[in-house]
């Protein structure tokens, strides 16, 4: 065996004769230069200073309209990563681990995470074990940890199998295995409340007073209505589309106006007004021009349509595609006033683009991410110009979540 002493055996060493020095000069000036170039000179003072005595872990500023969270699955993945991202400034804020195909919810005063979560005891084989988290927005840090019963519906992420009351004080959650179910939790408690039995419907749209609305089977909604204990009342909508007018999985919903829009896969909107008293369906919207159509003009991508409220604008992202392929990034964005449909603009994103949402302050940003970069882009909403961007999270990131104010 080899052995190399250490520089300072070399150095204590008592050579002899004219040999002996020659040797011990030589191995102090190689150790010299060795140091000397250990650090390239490109790397400036930073590299070189002083470690801190102490180390200190900052927290978030409160959450404002251009707070951003964007979740990375991992493609079915058995963990995934939200990245909490200050839009204003494309600046990242902080990192929250979640489990297999998780829930995000935003509280409406962007106070609180909620996250709906499964994981298993051997990673991805084992007991399964479904839960919730309320994770605290400033300092990332875990403010409630509620066990809930198996069986939460997993399958993509639909972002609308589980939602947070208008009030914030009830959480709601798609159950599917045994039996379709809306699991109850109340969030004061911090408790599991009962799995409502609810029809063959899915999709959860809430609204006052312990309201909220499923979409069913024969194109109406379904109103549910329950009280603190989770007992039910139910009593439906009319059809309002067709069995050939196919919606895309993630429609765009506000908590706090309760409004509604849900695209075709050819870019028909369908949308409505859902409070305590019933639904008002309003009169679809037609993105595309029959030219445009026959070009194959079609929305794809996963988060495919937002809504700014105050300037009653619907974002729908979309590209020339074959039929059938609605579930693959696009470059554009059409933008159309809710009530007419009459366009307003079109946005070049120049970037394969899987989800878009949009801030609902005075003047908004437009976020678009990309799976295939890992980049969140963020555009100016009214303007279409490029304002900023974070590259590098993860491994697909896909969705995005920002507070409903």
């Amino acid at each position: 065996m080899t052995t190399f002493d250490h520089p300072s055996m070399i150095r204590q060493a008592k050579p002899t004769g004219l040999a002996g020095g020659l040797v011990l000069a030589a191995l102090m000036l190689s150790s010299s230069l060795a140091m000397a170039d250990a650090t390239p000179n490109q790397l400036g003072s930073e590299i070189t200073a002083k470690l801190q005595d102490e180390t200190s872990i900052s927290i978030a500023p409160p959450s404002d309209a251009k707070r951003v969270y964007v979740l990375d699955p991992g493609n079915f993945h058995m963990t995934s990563t939200i990245y909490s991202v200050d839009g204003k400034s494309s600046k990242l804020l902080g990192m929250t681990d979640a489990g297999k195909l998780p829930n995000v919810m935003v509280a409406s005063d962007g106070k609180f995470l909620a996250i709906a979560n499964t994981m298993y005891s051997r990673v991805a084989r084992g007991k399964r074990d479904d839960y919730l988290e309320l994770i605290d927005t400033r300092t990332h840090e875990p403010i409630a940890d509620i066990d809930i019963p198996e069986g939460r519906f997993l399958t993509g992420v639909f972002e609308r199998t589980a939602g947070l009351s208008v009030d914030d004080k009830h959480l709601l959650f798609q159950q599917f295995s045994p039996s379709p179910g809306v699991g109850l939790v109340d969030l004061e408690k911090k408790a599991f409340v009962k799995i409502m039995n609810v029809p063959d419907c899915y999709h959860i749209f809430p609204t006052a007073n312990q309201n909220f609305f499923m979409h069913c089977r024969d194109g109406s909604l379904m109103q549910f209505t329950y009280d603190n204990k989770g007992a039910t009342k139910q009593k439906p909508t009319k059809v309002f589309h067709t069995e050939k007018e196919y919606l895309l999985n993630n429609p765009y919903y506000s908590n706090s106006n309760n409004h509604l829009a849900w695209p075709t896969y050819e870019g028909k909107i369908f949308q409505a007004k859902l409070s305590e008293t019933g639904a008002e369906f309003l009169k679809p919207i037609e993105v595309f021009t029959d030219k445009e159509k026959a070009d194959k003009w079609r929305p794809g991508g996963w988060q495919t349509i937002t809504y700014h409220k105050a300037r009653n604008e619907l974002y729908l992202l979309a590209d020339q595609r074959e039929k059938w392929t609605h579930k693959l990034p696009s470059r554009y964005v059409f933008v159309v006033d809710a009530t007419s449909g009459k366009r307003l603009r079109r946005i070049e994103l120049k970037h394969e683009i899987n989800s878009i949402a949009v801030s609902q302050d005075e003047k908004p940003y437009l976020y678009a991410v990309s799976e295939e970069a890992k980049t969140l882009f963020t555009f100016d909403a009214v303007s279409g110009k490029a304002v900023g961007s974070l590259d590098e999270l993860g491994r697909a990131p896909s969705m995005i979540f920002i507070a409903d104010k």
